[in-house]
């Protein structure tokens, strides 16, 4: 047993211990002074000195395998030009030494951030890097993806491709593809792009795992398991845990973008929860609608900066209540991915029709939920959906929201504070790689709604803006209660996983532009320490 003792342990808001015992896996107590009389003899005694202890940190939904590849791709994410994007891509595969049996696949561009043409790259902008060897590049949200020449003549992409599950391939004025495919549409090319081993992607995993550790994850809803890589890809996490190289607890977004899959899944006996502590099956994803940054976002009236477009419905309506309807039929919980208002009004209708008035037992949530009206917000209040929803995403929509949607649209969005103070079941994540994984990147701006480089900047509806002690629970406890783990998970009581995080800072009163800069001494899994930061002489082991 190990006894931690002279901490400042959160239990819940504005409540605090001092010292907790660990037995094993498990938490066995939690109190004062009285622990340190009880078990000072049998237990191993680690002096905290005044650190500040809060529960590991359970991001509620990321791409995570997605993320570990990223770590080794060319990155493109802090790209503020076309001509940067082409002149760093042409470095890239000099340095690697790419031959025209290569193929270049990375993501990450913006074109907000360009300065010199904000403007989608095409297959013309692309092929200034290369003719000869294919490329593909996705933008940062991944519901846009761009080829050069090569790539389109290799990959098969005509004028008469035609994406069954939604999208567009874009087509200049002859009708010939521009290289530019759009949500559903890069399902077209996803089976044909180069793929990383089994192995280098258990390197990867075991990567990531340490980079999530040092940051105080310690648990995650991943959505990586897709479509007819599903078994595949939860058998690669398996695998690990056979190996005993799981430093994170996953609860798997079974994702359906071709509903054909649907069925054969259920079928084969999958049930909601099967698994261990450290693999469960969990949510049946899908989406509803793309992106805010990519104009796809569904909305119910035009996008400001482009009459005419409404956006894009991924799916039918009807398809949308088929597929939730299956799941729920199946007894298995769903999140939505819905950006835009007419998207999040088409989940709600989705979940209406399935659940027929009854109660959301299975905890139906939708994902990011960020352009609402106050009829949307109430209806999910109505009803106890769960929201997902992802603070940082702001770093990168405060530049556009005024000109995508326009002034009184952005004033009823992002209204996480409006969500949680009606009780609403709300938790944190980072939709990874889509930005950092950092979740103190995160909680910065849930606390202030500022952009990361803002600290003394404009902060968006501040009055949506979280306090420190819901966005840390909405990153513990409501991640687990998203996976049905309320009771085992998420806070620091007896009989709860030892998932644990020491900081070196007291986040509870220090100012918030400090978040960002939070430094994890040690992470905790099941009662053993997975990191420990270099030069971490803060606590004492007596």
């Amino acid at each position: 047993m190990e006894l931690y003792i002279n901490g400042t342990i959160y239990i819940e808001r504005e409540q605090f211990a001092t010292a907790m015992l660990v037995d094993d896996e498990y938490i066995k107590a939690v109190g004062g002074r009285e622990l340190y009389n009880k078990y000072k003899d049998e237990a191993e005694v680690i002096d905290l000195k005044g650190t500040t202890v809060i529960p590991g940190l359970n991001d509620a939904h990321l791409h995570f395998l997605m993320t570990a590849e990223y770590l080794e791709m060319l990155k493109l994410t802090d790209v503020t030009s076309m001509q940067e994007l082409i002149e760093r891509s042409r470095n890239y595969i000099k340095e690697k030494k790419y031959t025209e049996e290569d193929f270049l696949y990375t993501e990450g561009w913006n074109q907000n951030y360009f300065t010199d043409i904000q403007k989608i790259p095409d297959r013309t902008d692309l092929d200034k890097i290369s003719r000869t060897i294919p490329i593909a590049m996705v933008r940062v949200d991944r519901h846009i993806m761009s080829l050069n020449s090569k790539a389109i003549e290799q990959l098969n992409i005509t004028k008469y491709s035609f994406p069954k599950n939604g999208g567009e391939v874009k087509k200049d004025a002859n009708g010939e593809p521009t290289g530019v495919l759009t949500e559903g549409a890069i399902d077209l090319v996803r089976p044909f792009l180069p793929e990383s081993s089994r192995e280098e992607k258990k390197k990867l995993l075991n990567q990531a795992m340490k980079l999530a550790n040092s940051y105080g994850l310690t648990s995650m809803h991943v959505n990586d398991a897709k479509d007819d890589k599903i078994e595949d890809t939860l058998s690669l996490y398996q695998e690990l845990e056979a190996e005993k190289k799981l430093s994170l607890r996953f609860y798997h977004q079974i994702w359906f973008n071709d509903d054909a899959y649907m069925q054969p899944f259920f079928d084969k006996g999958y049930k909601l929860g099967q698994g261990s502590l450290y693999n469960q099956i969990g949510p049946v994803k899908l989406f509803s609608d793309g992106t805010l940054g990519a104009r796809t976002a569904a909305l119910r009236e035009a996008y400001s900066d482009d009459p005419g477009n409404y956006g894009v419905e991924t799916k039918t309506q009807e398809q949308l209540n088929h597929e939730v309807q299956v799941a729920v039929d199946n007894d298995f919980q769903v999140i939505i991915h819905g950006i835009g208002d007419k998207g999040v009004e088409r989940i709600l209708d989705a979940f209406d029709y399935a659940l027929a008035g009854k109660p959301n037992d299975l905890r139906l949530g939708i994902n990011h939920i960020q352009i609402t009206g106050k009829d949307l917000l109430e209806r999910v209040i109505d009803k106890g959906y769960l929201t997902y929803v992802q603070p940082i995403f702001l770093n990168d929509d405060i530049p556009i929201l005024y000109e995508r949607i326009g002034g009184t649209r952005a004033h009823g969005s992002y209204a996480f504070e409006t969500l949680r103070e009606a009780g609403v079941h709300q938790s944190l994540s980072t939709d990874a790689p889509i930005v950092t994984f950092n979740p103190w990147a995160n909680l910065y701006c849930a606390v202030t709604r500022k952009r990361l480089d803002e600290q003394a900047g404009y902060a968006f509806l501040p009055e949506e803006a979280m306090d420190i002690f819901a966005a840390i629970d909405a990153y513990t406890y409501e991640s687990a209660y998203a996976s049905f783990e309320e009771n085992i998970k998420g806070r620091i009581k007896p009989g709860y996983l030892a998932d644990f995080v020491l900081l070196d800072r007291n986040i509870f009163t220090c100012e918030p532009h400090e978040l960002k800069e939070v430094q994890v001494l040690s992470t905790i899994v099941g009662g053993k320490e997975v990191f420990r930061r270099e030069n971490n002489n803060e606590i004492n082991r007596k």
